[in-house]
């Protein structure tokens, strides 16, 4: 696949539709395709293949011991780590109770290769790194949509951000690059993306050691419920605070006649 300009979706004149445009992407996917979607992190660069994923990992100008990372829901995260039933509720509290996106890794399942499609085991070194793997558990309707079809298939999605190594998130397809753009068969295009004031990709912890291997997206929210529920000694973040921040006066009232 891919080789000519991709697919956009909605098409012109359409409103996105959760479910038609996620069952497309999963589609391509099944055809061992490469689709660009949105996240609320900024759009993302998915495949299911090992040559979808040598595609994305090319396009992105990865180096040599770069991993890419399984874009999943809860339950996959559960499958593939191994992690006592407390580090579980973590993640759970933060993807299925409060919908925040959040990036986990933590050791993988000693039969992480019984586990996995067996057509993506060559992939399997791109994925791990020291025995352990990473996994976003992307939230919002389209990414759990998404998600769904791939589990009710048996479907792995491997994945990282739309964009150049070391070049930044893209929270606007137009601002993706057109190597990106090339290698990917069908782009999913939602506009504006949720989070895009941070500029950041989203917050990843490390549930085997309790700490924080990158502040991202949402991390002043993240970071602070960490601290609260779960006792986690973690950093500020250097440019955004939940303190000092005026609590009257924050929304802005705009006259009848504005």
């Amino acid at each position: 696949m891919a080789g000519s300009a991709p697919q956009i979706i909605p098409l012109p004149g359409e409103f996105p539709d959760v479910k038609r445009d996620a069952a497309k992407a999963f589609q391509i996917l099944k055809a061992g395709g490469v689709v660009i979607t949105p996240t609320d992190v900024g759009y993302g660069m998915m495949a299911a293949s090992v040559e979808a994923i040598e595609r994305a990992f090319e396009a992105k100008q990865r180096r040599a011991g770069h991993s890419l990372g399984i874009i999943g829901t809860y339950d996959l995260h559960v499958k593939l780590h191994d992690l006592p039933p407390e580090k579980y509720r973590i993640t759970r509290t933060f993807s299925e109770d409060m919908g925040m996106t959040i990036a986990v890794v933590a050791k993988m399942k000693a039969d992480i290769e019984n586990l996995l499609p067996q057509h993506l085991l060559p992939s399997l070194d791109k994925m791990t790194k020291n025995g352990t793997l990473g996994i976003a558990i992307c939230e919002g309707p389209f990414q759990r949509e998404l998600g769904r079809l791939n589990e009710e298939a048996g479907q792995i999605m491997i994945g990282s951000s739309a964009n150049l190594t070391g070049q930044g998130q893209k929270f606007q397809v137009q601002d993706i690059e057109p190597e990106v753009l090339q290698a990917a068969d069908l782009v999913v295009d939602y506009g504006r993306q949720k989070w895009h004031l941070y500029g950041r990709a989203g917050t990843t912890i490390d549930l085997d050691s309790e700490r924080v291997l990158r502040i991202g997206a949402n991390y002043e929210v993240i970071g602070e419920k960490l601290t609260d529920w779960f006792g986690w000694s973690v950093p500020e973040d250097p440019d955004f605070s939940t303190k000092g921040r005026k609590q009257v006066g924050v929304s802005i009232k705009l006259s009848p006649d504005t």
